[in-house]
């Protein structure tokens, strides 16, 4: 048990939730970020560097991740919205570095991480490393929810072509019947066009609440 209060079938609702609850009352509500502070440098014995609990607690399994990455191939593409930080760096990188920053989901209720869902990043912040991160957090307890909203500060990239990429790379998978929500956190929509407001704010979008699609910023100090 992840977060008491996130829907989770047959862990904290019951399993006839459809019939006692509202749909848009469980709804499964996620916010995905990046974080380049947590940066690992290279070592000079890789294979010294042993796991104990690899994939066992918020980290990806370590082998499956590294297969999707083998295979994925990164889109180098320029933001169509404003000039994002995360899209245009996304394939910048670091020599002495073995990891430049990981990317995370997290409850967007009560910042919770979404258990095997913390993704290393490579380079930048790229759509192959989110992309896992998100198919892996859809997958953890969802049994038979099939509405999410997602925050992403670049939502509106990312969400183009989401759906082919899944579809792409054996690695990825979400819950058959997904309907996933794509938003842009509310400190972040303003810097967005003028075209992303009325499709990605969260004040418009049914059972989001007074989310503010941000909470994960304040996780960074723990």
């Amino acid at each position: 048990l992840f977060c008491p209060a996130f829907p989770q079938p047959g862990v904290n609702i019951p399993d006839d939730w459809e019939q006692v609850y509202p749909k848009w009352l469980v709804k499964l509500q996620y916010v995905v970020d990046g974080n380049f502070s947590a940066q690992h440098m290279k070592i000079k014995i890789p294979e010294d560097d042993v796991s104990l609990s690899d994939g066992l607690a918020c980290m990806v399994e370590s082998s499956a991740y590294s297969d999707h990455i083998s295979g994925a191939v990164e889109a180098k593409e320029r933001s169509t919205c404003q000039n994002h930080r995360a899209v245009n760096a996304a394939n910048a990188g670091r020599k002495k570095l073995r990891v430049t920053g990981i990317g995370a989901m997290v409850c967007a209720r009560h910042g919770c991480f979404i258990p095997h869902s913390i993704v290393d990043f490579q380079k930048g912040e790229c759509q192959m490393n989110i992309d896992y991160s998100i198919c892996q957090a859809l997958n953890h307890q969802s049994q038979g929810i099939c509405s999410t909203i997602l925050a992403y500060d670049v939502a509106c990239q990312w969400q183009t072509n989401f759906m082919k990429r899944v579809q792409d790379r054996n690695h990825l998978q979400i819950p058959e019947g997904m309907d996933i929500i794509a938003a842009v956190g509310k400190f972040h929509l303003s810097a967005h066009k003028l075209e992303c407001y009325p499709q990605f704010s969260l004040n418009f979008m049914e059972g989001a609440g007074q989310m503010d699609g941000k909470i994960i910023d304040s996780l960074g100090p723990t």
